[in-house]
């Protein structure tokens, strides 16, 4: 009896933590609608760090400690575009990089980048003409691998996060069934 009892327990705090979890993590659209990105091929993507902490230190200091941020920067987006267009989670193809002509402007607000290199942000969609934000985006964190380098582990990041992104997409309504949240 004893022996059911404990195992009932086991079971109720292995569920508790798994919806705790998958809650917690999950990304959350407080304006507009991820419908956007149907029809385009190019998105040009901004890295934001301008107010990111790396493993509690400023942004200046992990650039000075990583002489290839750049380059790392560069092979990071590349990464959250192989997410994000994994044919088991996007509706929509996109290309995200450094396309400046391109009519949306995906920027990712990097929060906070901790020891393990998992990240914490918000994702804005801009016109990227007219500067307005279309798609405001909460709890934009990215998971990190185990093992690797700096950069290597950031790519996991982004690569998971894009991939929370493209399932995202796929369960966006139309920009017609969406009811407007003003930030």
């Amino acid at each position: 009896m004893t022996i059911m009892k404990a195992s009932n327990i086991s079971v109720f705090i292995l569920f508790c933590t798994m919806v705790w979890c998958s809650s917690s993590s999950a990304q959350i659209i407080t304006s507009g609608s991820l419908s956007i990105l149907k029809d385009q091929q190019q998105v040009n993507m901004i890295c934001d760090f301008e107010n990111c902490t790396v493993d509690k230190h400023s942004i200046d200091y992990a650039r000075h400690k990583h002489s290839n941020w750049e380059k790392g920067v560069e092979e990071i987006v590349i990464r959250f575009a192989e997410g994000y267009n994994d044919k088991a989670n996007s509706k929509y193809y996109c290309k995200f990089g450094n396309y400046p002509e391109a009519e949306y402007t995906l920027v990712y607000h990097l929060i906070d980048i901790d020891d393990d290199q998992d990240t914490k942000g918000t994702i804005d969609i801009l016109n990227t003409k007219t500067q307005k934000v279309l798609v405001h985006i909460e709890k934009a964190n990215g998971s990190a691998g185990t093992f690797g380098s700096f950069f290597n582990l950031l790519g996991d990041a982004f690569e998971n996060l894009g991939k929370k992104l493209g399932k995202l997409s796929k369960k966006s309504p139309s920009p017609e069934k969406v009811e407007w949240i003003s930030i």
